[in-house]
């Protein structure tokens, strides 16, 4: 309850990013058309030569950097929003509708086509950002263009890292001749009724009995930040042993009607055997994110004897079946078994926002609510957070630290690969 009052107080107080804050770099910019109005190139390359978005120091509170997006147009933009997590602390009452509710406008500067807004951000998060572009044709969504950092695939968002030098090392891209394709497997599961895409990547030649790491999602952790680097990077810095990245294709939206059972009859009984028919025969370690993370977390649950951990990143355990009350798995767990596998939750610092599907039960709550009530059933569970929010940037280095703390050191993940 504390987290869910601490978010409405947030959004009650929070400043109005249009009216309050003011960056040196946008009051200079702001300066110089008041007097040259025509001088629209020479304020954007002032703004923009050290690259975008602009950081600067916080004039008061040393845990905080101001950040200053901005973008430049054409005649035919009417408007420019900015969507990203870092909106968290700006959002007033409850989000029932994304675009108005969440996403933030930017400011044109004078009549010039730069669009600027300034946020006070957490000096170390992690965020991806993009923005929604406003023409008299629709809207469209584009990346920063001045800002290299994206993550992978088309049209990547792009990723907005106060403190890189800070961030786990474990995220770090692979060298370009070092990346590699995984190999394309395929299981006709009668647990879920179709045919399930997986890719497995065998990273640092891991023996059979290695862990196997299990992650849905493959668009998200094989394309847009791809898991198997995070594994082979851990490796390489002695961080876990050589381990076999496996990713399942997509979950099933049909599986909430089923409360997610198709999925752990689909770990339980089809994936682990298959697995172990190709070789991979070490202890299962189950992840993803939002949904997933509550998926991995259900399976692990119902095949304790085949599960020995599971991840989850933003876990959406504010979720119930239709017709019970919100948080049902956290009320709905029995005594853990002597094979009970081990938890790790994650919750970004910034998911305290209420939606109207989340219904109050933010994320922050839930996902500490349940690490207490899996404690209570007598597993071993760890809450942790990260600096950032609902997306791949937070997610990615969630990912790192946790499997990091599952294996705690080379001595230990050896005897659990052993």
């Amino acid at each position: 309850m504390y987290v869910i009052c601490a978010a409405w107080l947030l959004a009650a107080t929070a400043p109005d990013p249009v009216v309050e804050l003011r960056s040196p770099a946008v009051e200079a910019a702001s300066a110089v058309l008041a007097s040259r109005p025509h001088a629209e190139d020479e304020v954007w390359r002032d703004l923009s030569r050290r690259g975008l978005p602009l950081v600067e120091d916080h004039p008061d509170n040393p845990a905080l950097k101001r950040v200053t997006f901005a973008f430049q147009g054409h005649d035919s933009i009417t408007g420019v929003r900015l969507d990203s997590v870092v909106n968290a602390p700006y959002v007033r009452g409850e989000v029932s509708d994304y675009v108005r509710d969440f996403t933030l406008p930017l400011q044109r500067l004078g009549e010039t086509q730069i669009w600027t807004l300034t946020l006070d951000v957490e000096r170390d998060v992690a965020a991806t950002y993009s923005f929604l572009v406003e023409l008299t044709t629709g809207t469209r969504r584009m990346a920063d263009s001045e800002n290299r950092r994206r993550l992978r695939g088309v049209s990547a968002e792009t990723v907005l890292m106060l403190a890189p030098r800070e961030a786990d090392t474990a995220i770090r891209p692979v060298p370009f001749m070092q990346r590699r394709p995984g190999d394309a497997l395929a299981i006709d599961s009668e647990a879920l009724g179709r045919t399930v895409l997986l890719q497995h990547h065998a990273v640092r030649n891991p023996p059979a009995a290695a862990p196997v790491v299990v992650i849905w999602d493959s668009f998200l952790w094989g394309v847009r930040a791809p898991a198997w680097e995070i594994v082979q990077n851990l490796v390489d810095q002695g961080r876990m042993p050589p381990a076999h990245v496996v990713l399942i294709d997509q979950l099933d939206p049909e599986s909430a009607d089923r409360r997610y059972q198709d999925q752990s009859a689909f770990i339980g009984e089809e994936l682990q055997p298959f697995l172990a028919e190709k070789g991979m025969t070490g202890p299962l370690i189950l992840a993803g994110a939002s949904r997933r993370g509550l998926a991995a977390t259900l399976a692990a649950l119902d095949n304790p004897d085949q599960v020995d951990g599971a991840i989850s990143m933003s876990g959406s355990f504010y979720w119930s079946p239709q017709d019970e009350e919100p948080e049902w798995l956290a009320r709905s767990l029995e005594p853990a078994a002597a094979s009970a596998p081990r938890f790790i939750l994650n919750a970004g610092s910034l998911e305290y926002v209420v939606t109207s599907t989340n219904q109050g039960h933010v994320m922050q709550s839930a996902n500490h609510n349940m690490t207490e009530a899996l404690s209570a059933a007598g597993y071993d569970a760890v809450y942790r957070e990260f600096s950032g929010g609902h997306d791949m940037a937070g997610w990615r280095g969630a990912l790192a630290s946790s499997l990091d703390a599952l294996f705690e050191d080379v001595e230990t993940a050896s005897a659990l690969a052993d």
